[in-house]
């Protein structure tokens, strides 16, 4: 079905393989052949495709179509590639030499779960900051500074 595409048609990024986004942006099911429903947000029209995992997610022709896609970051590129350290009393964290800091063990649920997410920062009087959460621990704030020169010693790359 994947190598079959009507002409004029493109595959869409992400999507199943039978969708498909004929010459006027209209998404097509190709197993159906019928034209999906759109619907207008305000701002752009869209449409509800499912991913190749049957995981639902809205598409924008407008937008969606030329961005690239990008690798789920894996723990064993965080630690093998990257060259990142697990932070001891975090093991759930790891950390790089120029102080990105990884959740490498993700949560169970919730918005991010299921995947190594980058960790945000933000300044806190003027300083670059982590918020960490530990397993039987409350949410500490830690300094990334500190946390690089602790972890990584001389070998601390980072700049604040």
């Amino acid at each position: 079905m994947s190598s079959y595409l009507p002409n004029g048609f493109r595959a869409i990024p992400r999507a199943a393989d039978h969708y498909a986004l004929a010459p006027n942006d209209t998404v097509f099911n190709l197993k159906t052949k019928k034209k999906l429903k759109s619907w207008w947000n305000g701002y752009k029209y869209y449409t509800t495709l499912k991913d190749k995992d049957g995981k639902q997610f809205l598409f924008c022709a407008a937008e969606d179509m030329d961005k690239p896609t990008h690798d789920k970051i894996t723990k064993e590129w965080v630690l093998e590639v990257d060259k990142a350290k697990i932070i001891p009393d975090y093991p759930d964290y790891a950390i790089t030499h120029y102080g990105s800091i990884y959740r490498i063990n993700p949560r169970s649920s919730g918005r991010r779960a299921k995947g190594v997410q980058v960790v945000s920062s933000f300044l806190h009087q003027n300083h670059t900051c982590v918020k960490l959460l530990g397993k039987n621990k409350p949410q500490k704030l830690f300094r990334v500074d500190k946390l690089t020169e602790q972890i990584w010693g001389g070998e601390s790359t980072f700049q604040d």
